[in-house]
């Protein structure tokens, strides 16, 4: 049986490398056309103390205008080596971790936000991820988050077919991820705020989510599971 450290492992060698290396090219059209007023319209307004899961090669830093501080959590090293340098080119106090979404090394109740971008789609556990999300949250705390999410219909049946390939090719990305209904079922109170599709429509990684998820009391979780 694979372990979700042994996969994590191999993630990180056969697609991390690459990506991290080739990823802010890939990605530079769809950063100029829509990528950077999605940033500042989700994050430029965040306060308090945030956390990152995923943080990448640091994309989001510069529109964290008015948060206190940030934890920026990255298991690829190459990508860290990214996020390092531009954490120093940005006046928040950034403290960079290197971790894994599923084990995060640190306190329970800490931070006001919690933010993921395009990363919920390749963690190995997603259980395991959203608890330890809710973990470090502090009471009234928020998830923000823009994801992949499986489309409907026959797009979304195209996607299971393509998943294990897409899987390969893209970093572990499982674009066909019930993302919602996770989140629902790890104890968060879901809202969307937008669904995207942004144009190439690319069967493969469509549509994407932005939205909330605030945790319900433990209480509320059980009745919930009856």
């Amino acid at each position: 049986m694979t372990t979700t450290a042994e996969t994590n492992s191999r993630l990180e060698s056969r697609a991390g490398r690459f990506f991290a290396r080739y990823y802010d090219a890939m990605t530079a059209r769809a950063e100029e056309k829509w990528g950077r007023p999605l940033r500042t319209l989700m994050f430029s307004e965040l306060t308090g103390t945030v956390l990152e899961v995923g943080a990448g090669s640091g994309a989001n830093l510069p529109y964290y205008a008015k948060a206190r501080a940030l934890t920026a959590v990255e298991p690829a090293s190459e990508m860290r080596g990214k996020l390092l340098r531009r954490a120093e080119e940005v006046e928040l106090d950034v403290e960079v971790v290197d971790a894994w979404a599923e084990r995060l090394p640190l306190p329970d109740d800490t931070y006001d936000t919690v933010v993921c971008t395009l990363v919920l789609c390749t963690v190995v556990d997603l259980p395991a991820a959203l608890s330890e999300i809710r973990r470090v949250l502090k009471p009234g705390g928020q998830l923000v988050f823009f994801e992949h999410v499986r489309s409907p219909g026959v797009v979304g049946l195209l996607q299971d077919v393509l998943a294990p390939l897409w899987r390969r090719v893209a970093g572990g990305c499982n674009a066909n991820r019930r993302l919602l209904g996770a989140l629902r079922d790890a104890g968060f109170q879901v809202r969307v705020h937008e669904v995207v599709r942004p144009w190439p429509r690319y069967p493969t990684n469509t549509p994407y989510v932005r939205g909330t998820a605030v945790p319900l009391p433990l209480t509320a979780v059980r009745d919930r599971r009856g």
